[in-house]
């Protein structure tokens, strides 16, 4: 055994301490950017957003996805005022499809950071992040903006409540 004395915490003034222990919850984090340059562009990101919101009020039969909160970046839109504005991020990439020449493709894009619970069978969140990509792709198709590739990332987080 250690003779070494525990450090003791630093005290903080105005803030009491709770005796809570911290609760440990498992979700999946998927994240993605959407392109958003054109009107029909951002119709197809409502419309995301609008599916995204809508899954909190479906009853659990009728949800689709298993969201547990989402966020996304400010695009122009139907929002109240002073949430609405620009877009926040700019995309770079380099579109290879000519193998001679590499072209930079810049581009405005809407950022969207999605929770969903963790499930034991990891196929069903990849089942659920397939059919999340099936409905974003079908909504640009909606607005005649089909896109060739949407990226979707995917990860554990573990949060502390």
């Amino acid at each position: 055994m250690s003779k070494r004395k525990k450090p003791k915490k630093p005290e903080i003034s105005g803030v009491k301490e709770t005796s809570k222990p911290a609760r440990l919850e498992r979700h999946v984090r998927v994240t993605f950017f959407l392109v958003a340059n054109t009107k029909e562009h951002l119709r197809a990101i409502l419309n995301v957003r609008n599916y995204l919101k809508a899954q909190d009020f479906l009853s659990e039969n009728e949800r689709e996805l298993p969201v547990t909160g989402f966020t996304h970046s400010s695009f122009p839109g139907p929002l109240p005022q002073w949430l609405s504005g620009e877009t926040v991020f700019i995309g770079y990439w380099w579109n290879t499809r000519e193998k001679v020449i590499k072209n930079l493709m810049i581009e405005k894009t809407v950022l969207f950071v999605i929770d969903f619970l963790a499930f034991a069978e990891e196929w069903k969140t990849d089942e659920n992040i397939a059919l999340l990509k099936t409905r974003i792709l079908g909504y640009y198709e909606t607005f005649q903006s089909p896109q060739e590739e949407i990226w979707i990332v995917k990860q554990d987080i573990y949060r502390y409540a």
